[in-house]
C-alpha cells in the first residue's frame, strides 16, 4: 500500500509543473495523463519482477491495469472536451470515438493494457500459463508509444532519445515499486535488491545521456531554463532527479551491502525503497508535466 501512497506524490509534480509555467503549463488533460503513467511504469515493473529473482501478483498486475485502462480512457474524453471546446459531461460518444481512434498513442496504451488484464484473468482463473514477462513486454510498448507522443520533436532522433529515457526510467522506476509489492522478507531482499543496484547504473546512465541530449535540441540556449515555462519545468525535473540519484547513490553504498548480508530487516529496506519512490513519483509528475507543455 506504500506504493499506492505514492500516487498523490505524482500530482505533486505535476503541480509545481503548473506553478512553473503557468499560464502555459498543463492542462487539464495531463491529471489522467499523470495517473495512467505512473500505473503504466509499476505495471512494467511488476512484468520484469523474474529480472530480478521475484514473483508478481497476477492480482496487483490486473488492479494496475485496469487503472491504466480507465484513467487512458479518461484522458481521451477530457481531450476530447478540450477539441471540440465542450463541457466535459457534454462530449458525446462519436466525438470520443473520434478522437481516441485519431490519437495512436492512447489506442496503444489501451490495447496494451486490456491486453494485460486479459492476462491476469488467465493466470487467476485458467490454467493456461503465459511467462509474466509477456506482460512487461506489453506495458514497455504503451510506456514507449505514450512516450513519443508526448514529447514530439522535429529531430529526427527525437522518438530515440525519448523512447530510450522513458524505457530506462520506467525500468529504474517501476521495477523497484515492483520489488516494494512483492518482495518479502530478508532472504527476498538480499536476492532481488543486489541484481537491481548491479543493474540501476546502466538505466541513470541512458537517463541521463538521453535527458541532456533531447533537452538540448528542445530548449533554444541556457536562458530558456528560466525564461520559459517549459525550461523551468525541466530544470525542476534535473535538481530532482540530482537528488534522486544522490539518495541512490547513498542506498547502494550503504542499504545494499547490509541487505546482501542479511542485516537488514524487510521494514527496512521497504522504508529505503519507499524513500526512492517518493523522490521518483515527483520526478515523473515533472515528467508528465513537461511533457504537456510546449517548450
Amino acid at each position: 500500500m506504500r506504493v499506492v501512497a505514492g500516487v498523490p506524490v505524482l500530482f505533486v509534480g505535476l503541480l509545481v509543473s503548473w506553478l512553473l509555467a503557468r499560464p502555459d503549463g498543463p492542462d487539464t488533460v495531463a491529471l489522467p495523463a499523470t495517473l495512467a503513467l505512473g500505473v503504466s511504469v509499476v505495471v512494467l515493473g511488476l512484468g520484469l519482477l523474474p529480472t530480478v529473482d521475484a514473483e508478481p501478483a497476477s492480482t496487483w498486475i490486473g488492479a494496475l491495469a485496469g487503472v491504466w485502462v480507465v484513467a487512458t480512457l479518461i484522458s481521451a474524453w477530457v481531450r476530447t472536451a478540450d477539441r471540440s471546446g465542450k463541457d466535459v459531461l457534454d462530449v458525446s460518444a462519436a466525438d470520443f470515438g473520434e478522437v481516441l481512434t485519431s490519437g495512436a498513442s492512447e489506442m496503444v496504451a489501451l490495447v496494451t493494457g486490456l491486453l494485460i488484464v486479459m492476462w491476469a484473468v488467465l493466470d487467476l482463473l485458467t490454467a493456461v500459463e503465459v511467462p509474466v514477462l509477456v506482460v512487461g513486454a506489453l506495458a514497455a510498448i504503451g510506456v514507449l508509444a505514450t512516450a513519443i507522443a508526448g514529447h514530439a520533436g522535429n529531430d529526427a532522433f527525437g522518438p530515440f532519445l525519448v523512447g530510450a529515457h522513458a524505457l530506462a526510467a520506467a525500468w529504474w522506476c517501476g521495477l523497484l515499486a515492483a520489488m516494494v509489492l512483492s518482495v518479502r522478507g530478508r532472504s527476498g531482499w538480499a536476492c532481488s535488491l543486489p541484481v537491481f543496484s548491479h543493474r540501476a547504473p546502466w538505466a541513470v546512465g541512458v537517463i541521463a545521456v538521453t535527458g541532456v541530449v533531447a533537452a538540448l535540441t528542445e530548449i533554444n540556449g541556457l536562458s530558456a531554463l528560466v525564461t520559459t515555462g517549459y525550461g523551468r519545468i525541466l530544470l525542476a525535473k534535473v535538481v530532482m532527479l540530482a537528488a534522486l540519484v544522490g539518495v541512490a547513490a547513498w542506498h547502494r553504498r550503504r542499504w545494499v551491502p547490509a541487505v546482501e548480508r542479511h542485516r537488514q530487516t524487510e521494514t527496512a529496506s521497504i522504508r529505503n525503497a519507499v524513500v526512492e519512490l517518493m523522490l521518483m513519483a515527483v520526478v515523473l509528475g515533472l515528467a508528465a508535466g513537461l511533457s504537456a507543455t510546449a517548450p
